[in-house]
């Protein structure tokens, strides 16, 4: 017997928490995930385990998540102002890569979670086609009247030039300020067309400069500080 079918839940509870768990929803972000998966396999007609149940929820959102209209425009977007090699979506930078990189030159991703700190600003789980990662979105970016009402669970954010700090490895996390935002694609937006992409502005990119020997190490040691030597 799966380990989470010994869960004692009433059917009333269960069917209420399950309302907001239909095809169209993703599994909670963490350890929550599995509980939810065991719930909606537990009325499903074909039930499985829950690790099985789990993986086929999970690639069902990928598969949603990056065909989504706001990815679209991303899509569109990046190809018809030439923002990246070739106009390609595929050569943006990786989220990924932020476990080797202390700075990502031009990021594409679609928000998967929203939480407010209580002190205006809000975290962020992020999510491209390579990784999930925890963001932090100061309180400019929310109050910016171009950006902040767009951003929500299935937005996506074209960010440039965006810092990633490592206070506890291998737990990395995107800073984002309003200076890295290029542009916000709400998740209700409608499918891209040519005519609305031609409205739009050509976006100003900030090159990748390489750091200076003193900032990158710098870097290195606030993204890597367990590899420094005790004193």
């Amino acid at each position: 017997m799966d380990v989470w079918q010994g869960l004692e839940i009433e059917d009333d509870v269960l069917e209420s928490f399950l309302k907001k768990c239909d095809s169209s929803s993703s599994l909670i972000p963490g350890p929550a995930g599995n509980v939810q998966a065991a719930m909606m396999n537990r009325i499903s007609d074909d039930p499985r385990t829950t690790q099985e149940f789990a993986q086929e929820v999970a690639q069902a959102t990928l598969e949603r998540d990056f065909n989504s209209n706001a990815w679209k425009w991303a899509e569109m977007y990046i190809k018809h102002h030439d923002v990246v090699k070739d106009g390609d979506i595929n050569n943006v930078t990786k989220l990924a890569t932020g476990k080797s990189q202390s700075t990502l030159h031009l990021v594409v991703c679609i928000v998967k979670e929203c939480i407010p700190n209580g002190l205006g600003d809000m975290k962020l789980t992020l999510k491209d086609p390579t990784v999930t990662m925890k963001a932090s979105l100061h309180n400019k970016v929310l109050k910016d009247p171009k950006f902040g009402p767009h951003i929500g669970v299935g937005s996506v954010m074209i960010l440039n030039h965006v810092r990633i700090f490592s206070a506890f490895p291998p737990n990395y996390y995107v800073n984002i300020v309003l200076g890295n935002v290029i542009n916000v694609f709400p998740a209700d937006i409608c499918a891209p067309t040519k005519e609305l992409l031609m409205e739009t502005q050509k976006p100003v990119i900030r090159p990748l400069v390489q750091e200076e020997p003193n900032m990158a190490e710098i870097m290195r040691k606030l993204r890597n500080p367990h590899l420094q030597p005790s004193t």
